[in-house]
């Protein structure tokens, strides 16, 4: 509540208590007193009270500017020295000056109590400025963006060895390069940037724990920009992972030994005709058995036996991979039509166009750290490029969304919701001669996206998502209560949520963990000069969203003159001498008779 409102619920009370007195005493009085008397002497009572309350809190008066200047972050000079309404100068506008110093907006429009619109000078408000200029009409032109990193996604928790996309986007960049740094300082991947400005990048997790990989913008030689990429590893429980064969080969083989290299727990089981089946420990196809399972692998000549239970399990938020090991005939190619894929086109084998090999360099750090009798396997662009085959008939239909694409453009593998859980179905044919090649990274690749975009998700280790600066508010949800969250040095701070989410100021750049657990959630902040372009991109755009408020009208600039506090007083002070003589003069008072 306000001081307002509690000042002035005590004069009225005061105003109710006296005039109580009054009447009590002309009830006391009676016939001594005439009635217009009391009617003067309750009247008086609410205007004395009303007059100190206005002497107390003037009211504000409309006297003065209707629209202000806010110099932001990226004002220029020439923008400050021209001639207009009075300059605001924001903490943002560092290098502006011959303006009014002000801690935020809110501030100077509580000093300017009269302003009804805002001319928005340089890159845009920031987010504590937005809830203050709402309702009001905002003009903003913003400046052209400089050229830098105009979008940064960074993965979400990955599991330790995995690999990770870092996806952004550069603007006014045409010809830059684009790297990703491990912490090793070694590069992990190299683009060249397209016509769109838009850029995916690769990279390996290594020990579980919070990391920082970096991102580097060139242009020739010269560096343009770099900004840290905070990657969250989790050393969670293996997820398992069952394969499902119509026969033993070559491709279960590659996969089975590719997915326990990358943390799965793998369980295969595989038909050898005659009842036969060869593999881990027999597995029943049922609710109970596969829901021990996070994802399965199934090829097309196991799927008639295990197409009830599968079907069920996936239903029920198990990832479901189905694998082409030939075309696809009969009641098979229908019932995954069913599922969402379109199928569509001839269904005979052509070879699958691969994506030119990367440089030794940054597939050696792609695929982990080689020894002296255990070097890594890697290949070069001039090595014998493998024959990878693939169906013609294409995966995409009117409920799937393509995944992988060859290097010709043409989807390979798609996914589409089935109940709770996903379903994905590749095309690839033979895909384990890239591991015989050198070609592991694109193996690994392949099969890394497909797995972990259906499979089941799991409890662990969580980062908030967002972009956060130093010196700005960040919003915390899905908290059950009173939370401590731990800053990079070891100092800790309270969060008291609201409806499950609280506000939190960081002070300090880097990892910030949050409920006392190593690893639990993690928040990654960044220093305040950190993406400068992303920043002032965020800002115009939102302070663009503010639109237009209420127009000025022609009379907003011959509002009246406000009155002078000082006037208040005097009227009070008038008032209350009125009062003091009134109630002791003789005025209204008849004559006592004679006793």
């Amino acid at each position: 509540m306000s001081v307002e409102r509690i000042v002035a619920g005590l004069l009225c009370l005061a105003t109710l208590a006296a005039c109580t007195r009054l009447l009590l005493w002309h009830r006391a009085a009676a016939g001594q007193s005439a009635p217009w008397r009391l009617a003067v002497l309750m009247l008086l009572q609410p205007v004395a009270a009303g007059l100190l309350f206005l002497a107390l809190f003037p009211p504000a008066g409309r006297e003065g500017p209707d629209r202000l200047r806010i110099a932001t972050a990226g004002t220029g000079r020439t923008a400050t020295i021209a001639a207009g309404p009075p300059l605001i100068l924001l903490p943002e506008a560092e290098g502006a000056t011959g303006g009014e110093r002000m801690p935020d907006l809110a501030t100077a429009l509580r000093r300017y109590r009269s302003v009804r619109a805002l001319t928005i000078l340089g890159s845009g408000l920031e987010p504590r400025d937005l809830a203050a200029a709402a309702g009001l009409s905002v003009r903003f032109d913003p400046p052209a963006l400089a050229p830098g990193i105009l979008h940064l996604a960074p993965p979400p928790v990955v599991a330790p060895g995995a690999r990770f996309t870092v996806a952004g986007a550069l603007n006014r960049l045409p010809s830059a390069t684009v790297e990703l740094l491990d912490p090793a300082g070694r590069v992990t991947d190299r683009t060249d940037l397209g016509r769109d400005g838009r850029f995916v990048l690769a990279g390996t997790a290594r020990a579980a724990g919070q990391s920082l990989f970096r991102l580097r913008v060139l242009r020739g030689r010269r560096m343009v920009e770099e900004a840290d990429v905070p990657v969250q590893v989790a050393d969670g429980a293996r997820p398992r992972l069952l394969i499902l064969a119509g026969a033993p080969g070559a491709e279960v083989k590659y996969l089975r030994r590719w997915a326990s290299d990358a943390g799965y727990d793998v369980t295969a089981r595989m038909s050898a005709g005659g009842g036969v089946t060869l593999g881990d420990a027999p597995v029943s196809l049922d609710a109970a058995s596969l829901r021990r399972f996070d994802v399965a692998i199934v090829d097309d000549r196991s799927w008639a036996g295990a197409r009830a239970p599968l079907i069920a399990a996936a239903r029920a938020g198990m990832g479901l991979v189905l694998r082409a090991a030939g075309p696809i005939v009969g009641a098979t190619r229908s019932q995954w039509q069913a599922l969402g894929f379109g199928l569509g086109g001839k269904n005979e084998l052509v070879p699958l166009a691969l994506p030119r090999a990367a440089p030794p360099a940054i597939a050696g750090t792609r695929q982990g750290i080689g020894k002296g009798d255990a070097p890594v396997d890697v290949a070069t662009p001039d090595d014998y490029v493998p024959e990878v085959s693939r169906i013609a008939a294409s995966p995409n239909g009117r409920r799937s969304v393509p995944m992988l694409r060859d290097a010709a453009g043409r989807t390979i593998a798609a996914w589409a919701m089935l109940g709770s859980g996903r379903v994905a179905l590749f095309t690839g044919i033979d895909s384990y001669a890239l591991t015989l090649t050198g070609r592991r990274d694109l193996y690994g690749d392949w099969w890394t996206q497909m797995l972990s975009t259906v499979i089941r998700p799991a409890a662990g280790a969580q980062v908030i998502p967002g972009t956060y600066w130093t010196g700005e508010r960040a919003t915390i949800c899905d908290l059950p209560g009173a939370t401590r969250i731990a800053a990079p040095d070891g100092t800790t701070a309270q969060l008291l949520p609201v409806a499950g989410c609280a506000g939190y100021w960081p002070t300090q750049a880097g990892w910030h963990i949050i409920g006392g657990r190593t690893g639990a959630r993690a928040l990654y902040v960044r220093p305040t000069t950190d993406l400068p372009v992303m920043r002032a991109a965020r800002n115009w755009q939102a302070t663009a969203m503010l639109g237009s408020g209420p127009g000025i009208d022609a009379a907003a600039g011959t509002a009246a003159r406000p009155v002078d506090p000082r006037l208040w007083w005097l009227g009070w002070l008038a008032v209350s001498a009125l009062l003091w003589w009134f109630e002791r003069s003789r005025l209204g008072r008849r004559a006592q008779s004679a006793m």
